[in-house]
């Protein structure tokens, strides 16, 4: 999966690369960096305690706009991974990160053709996660991975090529063995948003 987005992420920069300057072409790409909060029980131990507390977040998406709509609604290909750190919890001599990612389609609208608008994004597509290698004792547990459908809305706000969002990647249902849960994600995330065409 991770090499079908990849490539789609190449075909669409060549194609962009081989338009002439005096071509409107409605394409846009994003990448943004941000601040992950762990949400749901497969971050747990049976007792309560919270197996990781925070992570790092990237997010891309290559988008393409319709003219119809004034260039303000977009769709196109996305990605979204979270990587979570490891807690230290007494009885674990270590705990490495888990995996949060989303492959998928993208709804983009943005509510002005301004140089700072608010924006709103749906992605759907498939998601994953991983499980930390864990270290017990002189045991050791490999990483493994489930996958599920997955959901994020987004919600934001553009300064010219500038993009600051929050969004929630709903907490789905996975199964790795005979351990069952949800996992999910609050991200608070700021990058650059690159348009094709002129917006105004």
């Amino acid at each position: 999966m991770k090499k079908v987005f990849s490539a789609l992420f190449i075909v669409s920069i060549l194609f962009a690369g081989n338009v002439t300057a005096g071509e409107r072409l409605p394409l846009s790409f994003t990448g943004q960096f941000g601040y992950a909060l762990p949400q749901g029980n497969m971050f747990e131990t049976e007792a309560g305690d919270n197996m990781t507390r925070f992570g790092l977040s990237f997010d891309a998406d290559a988008l393409w706009h319709l003219q119809q709509t004034n260039y303000r609604l977009g769709v196109g290909f996305a990605i979204n991974s979270a990587i979570l750190f490891g807690a230290d919890l007494e009885g674990f001599s270590n705990i490495g990160l888990y995996g949060l990612s989303l492959y998928g389609v993208r709804g983009y609208y943005r509510f002005f053709n301004s140089r700072v608008s608010p924006f709103g994004t749906l992605t759907l597509g498939l998601s994953q996660f991983s499980t930390p290698e864990i270290t017990i004792g002189d045991t050791v547990i490999p990483s493994e991975s489930a996958f599920n459908f997955g959901v994020r809305p987004e919600i934001g706000i553009e300064f010219g090529a500038f993009v600051l969002s929050v969004s929630y990647m709903l907490p789905m249902n996975y199964t790795i063995n005979d351990l069952s849960g949800s996992a999910g994600s609050w991200q608070i995330a700021l990058g650059t948003r690159i348009s094709l065409f002129n917006r105004n």
